[in-house]
């Protein structure tokens, strides 16, 4: 049977066909990418990812940068992941483990003047689109007035050109609110509590602290881990790839229980960012997900943020 008036189904066909799976998040959706998940010929599957941060690069004593762990496997994977200009690409400087190091390149005026120019420089000749500090963590005074004159001195040279300052910071420590006018984004890293406590209760109140020391919620990135971890004795923790799929594993047994992990806790999040009018969610990390779009919590936060 021939239709009489094909425009009108042709158009709502078009308005009602789902979004393609590489679409943006209409909130910011961002994902570490640590250079051990990556290999030459390996393809991003990012869905609807908005921002990925390549982890990481390491901090030198007199300021200078060691850039070597931003493999060119990772800045390959970044530039196929801005091919169709949908994906902001950054690098993280920091992690685990080096917070003397950042306390040591921001402590002098001469220090924090190359830690900034070695960032931008590295910026410049990758054509990154900006920059995320990761100082696990200041402590004392003198250490935030360093960490806030750092801030100032990079965001100042970033800026001009359009790049962006993000920082990943601990769910309880909370930048001076000096601070917030130089970064465009917080990386909560709100994977699960240290203590075995009331799992949403811990969560909004990481959110309340941060609101409190005056961070605005538009800048405000609930981190979420792709990863089962148990919540005390040896805190195990199990890549969410590994418990889904032909091949899932159990967890081992546990007299303290696992943090939520896969859609519960992606869900918590997405109600959460939606409520409080936040930013959106970051994942910790890449690696971690289920490389089957089936079961792949990277696509089921992209289509939460969609929404």
């Amino acid at each position: 049977m021939m239709l009489k008036n094909p425009v009108p189904v042709i158009l709502l066909l078009f308005l009602t066909a789902p979004a393609p799976a590489d679409e943006p998040a209409k909130r910011t959706l961002a994902v570490y990418l640590p250079d051990y998940r990556v290999k030459a010929d390996t393809e991003p599957q990012l869905y609807g990812t908005t921002h990925l941060v390549l982890f990481s690069a390491k901090p030198n004593d007199n300021g200078s940068v060691d850039f070597s762990r931003i493999t060119p496997e990772l800045l390959a994977f970044g530039e196929k992941a801005k091919a169709n200009g949908r994906v902001k690409v950054t690098f993280c400087v920091g992690g685990w483990g080096r917070g003397k190091l950042f306390a040591n390149a921001v402590s002098s005026e001469a220090s924090r003047a190359r830690f900034v120019d070695d960032l931008v420089a590295f910026c410049e000749a990758q054509d990154l689109d900006g920059v995320d500090i990761d100082w696990e963590f200041p402590r004392g005074d003198q250490e935030h007035a360093d960490f806030a004159l750092f801030l100032e001195g990079l965001s100042g040279k970033l800026r001009p050109s359009g790049r962006i300052l993000t920082v990943a910071l601990g769910y309880s420590r909370p930048l001076p609110a000096k601070c917030w006018p130089f970064i465009d984004q917080v990386n909560l890293m709100s994977y699960q509590p240290w203590s075995e406590e009331p799992y949403e209760a811990w969560l909004s109140e990481s959110i309340d602290r941060f609101l409190e020391a005056g961070l605005p919620p538009e800048k405000l990135l609930l981190g979420v881990g792709f990863y089962a971890k148990e919540k005390a004795g040896e805190r195990r923790a199990i890549s969410w790839k590994h418990l889904v799929g032909e091949d899932a594993k159990e967890r081992p047994a546990s007299g303290h229980g696992y943090w939520p992990v896969g859609k519960e806790a992606c869900d918590l999040r997405l109600r959460l960012a939606k409520e409080r009018g936040l930013a959106g969610v970051m994942v910790w990390d890449y690696g971690h997900d289920s490389p089957d779009p089936e079961h792949s919590l990277l696509r089921y936060l992209a289509e939460g943020l969609r929404e």
